[in-house]
């Protein structure tokens, strides 16, 4: 009897020390192999399964998307450092900005840490301000001679509001 015990709990230490040595060497354990597949299967339901699911969580189609992962490359500067995909990273950012999304949110359905969401949402977000005159148009004053009526309506005489 005592050596059945002693025989489980040989088996148990036996397969925590197996685990913990292939996590610490670098080689992808069963969790993480389940994790890259949930992230992959998160991303795909948002952008591969065609343009209505892209419209409804990102606020584009999956072409606009595409094209703005290449600019957000070319032109930003964003890059893959190995832990998180480019369409992750820019999903992840636009998914928060569209839906008003905490981190946890996006913890849980990406199967991230707070501190992946924040770090890769800060990337995305300093690569766009870096785009910044790309991206953004430039407001131009109204005309005096404007003849739009709406316009119209927000003239104001300052001479008589100063003192």
């Amino acid at each position: 009897m005592r050596s059945k015990h002693g025989n489980l709990m040989l088996n148990f230490v036996l397969t925590l020390f197996v685990y913990f040595r292939n996590r610490s060497s670098g080689k992808v354990s069963l969790g993480g192999r389940i994790n890259s597949r949930i992230r992959h299967d998160a991303l795909e339901r948002i952008i591969g399964e065609g343009d209505r699911n892209c419209i409804w969580e990102l606020r584009m189609n999956t072409n606009a998307f595409a094209n703005l992962c290449e600019l957000l490359q070319v032109q930003g500067g964003l890059c893959e450092d190995g832990q998180v995909s480019l369409p992750e990273q820019v999903a992840t950012f636009l998914i928060i900005l569209a839906h008003h999304k905490k981190n946890r949110n996006l913890q849980v359905r990406f199967c991230r840490s707070g501190e992946t969401v924040s770090k890769y949402f800060n990337k995305v977000l300093k690569a766009i301000i870096r785009m910044q005159n790309l991206l953004f148009a430039k407001a131009s004053p109204v005309e005096e001679d404007c003849i739009d009526p709406t316009w119209r309506k927000f003239k104001v005489n300052l001479n008589g509001l100063c003192m």
